[in-house]
């Protein structure tokens, strides 16, 4: 019970993006929408506590204020006045660590009971958010840099005639390739069939594998290839547009 209560609560806190896999990964439901509804309450019920703490300390910072005017020895101005009972005070709370951590806290909390209202879905903590997205991109960024090192170097694109159709063999990936584009080459329609990587010197290419498109089937985007295709064997003379 206590396990699936702790998991609720931290479901509740993840974007949708970490939250969805950690629920497929677990043998059973998270009370997601539960926890994040006692969240949002928890966190409303901080609004007492805020006010109250606030309250206290502006007090204190007044009062030191207060003291620093009356050690002057001359009556404290009109501007002084009002920053000493009025300004300074809750101003000071508003931005102290203390005051901004219970004023993300409950903001997030109003975040979060709007968006169960709205739609019922459970909203992840921002900070959370925003963490799991620069951990997205820096692993991207990783393999990205890797999927690079064993392309190698730009190449020209080779194409190579095979008796189903076409493999466009490239130096990059080309992920604006999808089987439901269509490739002319040649006045010859295709469509792409799978990718996969092929051995070419000391790096790897990007093979595109592509049949013949039928007939009747519906052209949505054209790409244009315009090259001399090469035997398989013939590595280095062949170039590519597309």
């Amino acid at each position: 019970m206590m396990r699936r209560l702790l998991l609720g609560l931290w479901s509740a806190l993840l974007p949708a993006s970490e939250r969805e896999p950690l629920q497929e990964r677990l043998d059973y439901d998270v009370p997601t929408l539960a926890a994040s509804w006692a969240l949002a309450g928890a966190q409303l019920s901080l609004i007492p506590v805020w006010a109250l703490v606030g309250l206290a300390y502006a007090r204190e910072v007044i009062g030191v204020q207060a003291s620093t005017i009356l050690a002057t020895g001359r009556p404290p101005t009109f501007t002084e006045a009002m920053l000493a009972s009025i300004v300074l005070g809750p101003l000071a709370f508003l931005v102290s660590p203390l005051g901004l951590l219970l004023e993300y806290v409950i903001l997030t909390g109003v975040v979060r009971l709007a968006g169960l209202v709205a739609s019922d879905r459970a909203t992840g903590d921002p900070l959370l958010t925003l963490l799991a997205w620069l951990r997205r991109r820096a692993i991207a960024e990783t393999r990205r840099r890797r999927r690079l090192r064993a392309l190698g170097p730009w190449r020209p694109d080779r194409i190579v005639q095979v008796d189903t159709g076409l493999v466009v063999l490239s130096s990059r990936d080309k992920p604006d390739w999808n089987e439901r584009i269509t490739i002319e080459y040649r006045g010859v329609f295709y469509r792409l069939v799978r990718r996969e990587d092929r051995a070419h010197d000391r790096w790897v290419d990007a093979a595109h594998v592509l049949r013949k498109q039928q007939p009747g089937e519906l052209i949505r985007r054209l790409v244009t290839l315009d090259d001399t295709p090469v035997a398989a064997s013939d590595r280095d003379t062949p170039r590519s547009t597309g």
